[in-house]
């Protein structure tokens, strides 16, 4: 296990151990219990090729076909014209893959790999930000936009330490967030989903609270971790922190927490990439 893989397995355990108690709470069906162990497994499995890999595969490269990779990716709902409401979902077969979380957290990671190489490597890593922040518009996602920029945000000031040379880039994304608030988003909130702080708080306080320090255990270990080690991390725990945020206001599936595949499987997906942006930081040696 590699420097950063082992402590982001243990910072996941407390919000996903809460999310355990969201769906008893909820008293969902059994099908949503065995999809919810399901996807923490197939998380996993991710995490066990991504082992497999490390040797295989240049970090430079690797992250290069994620950054390239992911707005396409993402862009893929769109392409279904039978959906009238957000374009969000990929179908496959019984499940509905929210892509978003799926990719961006390990396209954070991977754009820190490119944004230390400068020049050709932080024009990629910009490009795709910019590229991936209007299809999240266009689905529309404005949770997932703003975290974006967020994260985005965070990674230039660790990695760059001024943002007068990115402004113009930085520019874009806020205005095309922007944009992405004013879309309409008819999608009502699941108790179970994005509403898991709402149900916790409504069943005892002493749950809620529990709930809530299981979200800010999560994020506040990401960040103890970035101070001590790889600076990208910070990036991906202002992401998540957003996430949470607007799952508050129903929004978004709260991370780790609320029933859903995309979360779980796009944070096996980061926790595989990890040594490749470890390699690539200074601060990791």
């Amino acid at each position: 296990m590699t420097q950063t893989r082992l402590p982001l397995l243990l910072s996941a355990a407390p919000p996903i151990a809460a999310g355990f108690a969201v769906l008893a709470l909820a008293n969902v069906s059994s099908r949503v219990w065995s999809m919810q162990l399901g996807m923490i497994c197939g998380a996993l499995v991710l995490v066990a090729v991504g082992r497999l890999l490390d040797r295989r595969t240049r970090g430079d490269a690797a992250a290069r076909i994620v950054v390239t990779s992911t707005p396409i990716a993402i862009a893929v709902p769109l392409l279904d014209a039978s959906t009238t409401g957000p374009t969000r979902w990929i179908a496959l077969g019984p499940l509905s893959l929210y892509m978003a979380p799926v990719l961006l957290p390990s396209f954070l990671a991977a754009c820190a790999v490119l944004v230390r190489r400068r020049r050709v490597g932080e024009v990629i890593a910009l490009t795709g930000t910019v590229c991936s922040s209007v299809v999240l518009a266009l689905q529309p996602d404005a949770s997932q936009a703003l975290a974006l920029l967020t994260g985005s945000t965070v990674l230039l000031l660790r990695y760059r330490g001024s943002l007068l040379k990115t402004a113009g880039p930085l520019l874009a994304l806020a205005l095309v967030t922007a944009w992405a608030f004013t879309r309409p988003d008819p999608l009502a909130p699941v108790p179970h989903v994005e509403g898991v702080f709402a149900l916790a708080l409504d069943r005892s306080v002493f749950v809620g609270v529990a709930v809530i320090l299981s979200a800010l255990a999560f994020i506040a270990c990401l960040c103890v971790f970035s101070a001590r080690g790889p600076a990208w991390l910070a990036a991906v725990a202002s992401y998540y922190a957003v996430l949470f945020a607007c799952s508050v206001a129903g929004l978004t599936p709260a991370p780790l927490i609320g029933f859903g595949a995309g979360p779980l499987l796009g944070f096996g997906l980061l926790v595989a990439f990890a040594p490749h942006a470890d390699d690539q930081d200074p601060r990791s040696d």
